[in-house]
């Protein structure tokens, strides 16, 4: 086998193809006991001795060439398997990244399609009605605050805020389901 490889280094085909008819299969079966798939060690095993003939006349070896060999081998089955995790860890990220950016923009147009509803339905009430609600729902304030801002009685408050709930369950009963899963998904 020295003189195989000395005549590899001076670039000797003949001495390739022994190399590679003499190694080839017991080097897949090697990669195979790594990678667990014969396509990928025997993809493994080419692309070492593709690696040796291109770097021919720069060999260094200081084993035999079967070791050499093995040990070339045994690396790059443990770079392939390196290079598939970080593949899959990559792939991975990206499908959660693009299940959140999808859930996010139906999450967005679901919420601004309600608000459009609820400004319709509350559009529809009376103004007085809408007043009181608006001013209890998003403003915050308490009925008895209402009733002194707006000159009325807290009886008439509770009266408009049960109206306009009336109304409003009316007009966006298509959307409570939609309501239902947005409360859900918030908590």
């Amino acid at each position: 086998m020295e003189y195989s490889l000395q005549l590899l280094r001076e670039g000797n085909h003949k001495a390739f193809d022994e190399l590679f008819e003499s190694y080839f299969e017991s080097l897949s079966r090697y990669a195979f006991s790594i990678l667990r798939d014969s396509d990928e060690a025997q993809d493994v095993v080419q692309k070492v001795f593709c690696k040796l003939w291109d770097q021919h006349k720069e060999l260094e070896i200081r084993t035999s060439i079967k070791s050499f060999l093995y040990r070339i081998v045994h690396n790059e089955s443990l770079n392939f398997v390196h290079q598939r995790t970080n593949r899959a860890e990559i792939n991975a990220e990206i499908i959660s990244y693009n299940d959140d950016a999808t859930d996010n923009v139906s999450e967005q147009l679901i919420a601004s399609d309600l608000q459009q509803a609820i400004d319709r339905a509350l559009e529809k009430l009376p103004p007085q009605c809408r007043k009181v609600f608006e001013m209890s729902r998003m403003e915050q304030k308490s009925y008895s605050e209402i009733a002194q801002n707006l000159a009325i009685s807290v009886n008439t408050v509770e009266n408009h805020i049960s109206k306009a709930l009336r109304q409003l369950r009316i007009e966006l009963k298509d959307y409570l389901i939609v309501l239902f899963i947005l409360i859900n998904t918030i908590h």
